[in-house]
């Protein structure tokens, strides 16, 4: 991992933290707006996260109707819907690397179940652009690294 991934999740999580402090919308996780950030250069990649990131918020929804799981547990079934679903469909799909393959798309499962899927993806991507974006000013105005 280099120092540019470093301050780009860095920033993510800051700003993510920000974002749900001022608007109260979760972006998905504190460290999804910097994984999201990191790939920002595939769309297809982003794309298949938040489309595994809604049928695991469906798979949620089950789960929170029929066995009552809150809070911890609800986040902790959404992961393992997410890597359940991964080793379904495969390794080979878009979704090549850890992260953005099962916990992102966990996460952003977790948060569209509880506050919608408009919202999570909103405060996502505007939390990921904006990290992006402000990594690239502080680089090229010679700030960091």
């Amino acid at each position: 991992m280099t120092d540019h991934h470093v301050l780009l999740i860095g920033l993510g999580i800051a700003l993510g933290m920000f974002f749900f402090h001022r608007t109260g919308f979760s972006p998905g996780g504190i460290i999804t707006p910097g994984f999201l950030a990191l790939e920002l250069d595939s769309p297809e990649r982003i794309a298949a996260a938040f489309l595994l990131g809604a049928g695991v918020s469906v798979l949620v929804s089950l789960a929170v109707r029929m066995v009552g799981v809150y809070g911890r547990q609800r986040t902790g079934i959404a992961l393992l819907f997410a890597l359940g679903v991964r080793l379904c469909i495969g390794w080979g799909a878009p979704l090549s690397q850890l992260w953005i393959g099962w916990v992102v798309p966990g996460l952003l499962g977790a948060d569209m179940q509880r506050q919608g899927v408009l919202p999570t993806v909103g405060a996502a991507l505007s939390t990921s652009i904006a990290a992006a974006m402000a990594a690239r000013l502080l680089l090229s105005a010679g700030v960091l690294f």
